[in-house]
C-alpha cells in the first residue's frame, strides 16, 4: 500500500509540473497551446507562440492579432539570410492552407508583442484576439510559461 501511495504521489507531482496544452476552436480552425515566455526588467517586448490547424476545405488567413496588454501585436517571421537572423512582420497576413498546421515557435513565426504594459510573469495569462479572413475573430488566453526543451517534452509525454 505504501508503494502504491508513493507512486500515485509521484504521478501527481509530475502532472502538476507539466505544461498542459490548451485548444480553441473557431469554425474549421483549431488553435493549440498559446504561450509566451516570461519577460524581465525594462524589456517591453515579448512573443506569443501557438499552432493553427486548418481542418477545413478552404484556405484561411490570419490577418491580425491584438491584446490589451501591449500597445501593438504583429505577426512576425524569423528567417536566416546568409547566416544572419532577421525578424520582420508578415505582410498581408499568414495563409493557412486546408489540412495545414502552421506552428508559431521560437526562431519561426510568432506574434510579436510590442509596448508591453507590464512584464509577462510565469503562471499568469494574457488575452489575445486572433482575426482571420474567413473564420472571424477568436479570443484566446496566452499562458506565460518557461519553454520546455523538445527532448524533455518528448520524454515526459512518453511517460504517460
Amino acid at each position: 500500500m505504501t508503494r502504491a501511495w508513493i507512486a500515485a504521489a509521484a504521478g501527481i507531482m509530475l502532472t502538476a509540473g507539466a505544461v498542459q496544452p490548451h485548444e480553441y476552436q473557431l469554425k474549421d480552425l483549431t488553435i493549440v497551446h498559446p504561450w509566451a515566455r516570461p519577460t524581465a526588467g525594462p524589456n517591453k517586448m515579448g512573443a506569443a507562440y501557438l499552432a493553427i490547424k486548418n481542418n477545413g476545405q478552404e484556405s484561411d488567413t490570419l490577418e491580425s492579432a491584438s491584446t490589451p496588454d501591449a500597445s501593438k501585436a504583429q505577426i512576425h517571421e524569423t528567417t536566416n539570410a546568409n547566416g544572419v537572423m532577421k525578424m520582420r512582420p508578415v505582410e498581408g497576413g499568414l495563409k493557412i492552407a486546408p489540412g495545414q498546421t502552421v506552428e508559431f515557435k521560437p526562431g519561426s513565426y510568432h506574434i510579436m508583442l510590442m509596448g508591453l504594459k507590464q512584464n509577462l510573469k510565469e503562471g499568469e495569462q494574457i488575452p489575445l484576439k486572433l482575426t482571420f479572413a474567413h473564420a472571424g475573430s477568436l479570443d484566446v488566453e496566452v499562458k506565460i510559461e518557461k519553454q520546455q526543451e523538445p527532448e524533455a517534452a518528448g520524454r515526459h509525454s512518453a511517460m504517460h
